[in-house]
């Protein structure tokens, strides 16, 4: 397992509980600053193709796919965080097993020098953040069932909660200090 303390991983228990607006919302805070990459990791299963949209090819490893986003102007999160600021977002396609191959191509193509904004919750299998922040939806019949493996390894989960905006106020705790990120009390 790799160290990265420029990177920060935000996950999920499921899908749209925030992720998405926890990273732009970081990304929008420092991108004057930094050169901030965003990059979204997908452990793909077969049914989870339609989710993801279409990108553009960057790299493509037998086992796995690496797509720079090209454009602001999407609805794909990785458009997204080109349009909050970050200097270039990554999506990663890849079969669970194969993660770790395309991780590494990752670090390859674009080096692990400045700060990382990662979606991907699968990510921290493979490396150790700076911060590792959990969002979990407030209906436990949606939250996925690997979810409390990955939440024992948390420095923060947050349970979000019908109707409220969790995603600003966790952003809002979540600072870069020069070289890592870090997380600040209540």
């Amino acid at each position: 397992m790799i160290s990265l303390p420029n990177l920060i991983i935000i996950g999920g228990s499921s899908r749209n509980v925030g992720k998405t607006s926890i990273c732009l919302d970081l990304i929008s805070r420092y991108a004057s600053k930094l050169d901030i990459t965003g990059l979204k990791i997908s452990a793909i299963k077969p049914e989870e193709k339609i989710y993801h949209g279409t990108h553009g090819h960057v790299f493509k490893g037998r086992n796995f796919r690496i797509y720079e986003e090209p454009k602001p102007d999407d609805h794909k999160d990785t458009a997204r965080m080109l349009k909050a600021g970050a200097k270039r977002a990554v999506y990663i396609e890849a079969a669970d097993e194969h993660l770790a191959e395309a991780f590494a191509g990752f670090r390859n193509l674009y080096g692990t020098t400045g700060p990382i904004i990662s979606e991907s919750r699968s990510l921290r299998k493979l490396a150790i953040p700076s911060l590792f922040i959990l969002i979990k939806h407030f209906e436990a019949a949606l939250i996925k069932q690997d979810f409390y493996k990955y939440e024992a390894l948390a420095d923060l989960t947050v349970n979000i909660k019908p109707g409220c905006n969790t995603s600003a106020s966790v952003a809002s705790r979540i600072f870069w200090d020069q070289d890592h990120w870090a997380l600040s009390a209540d």
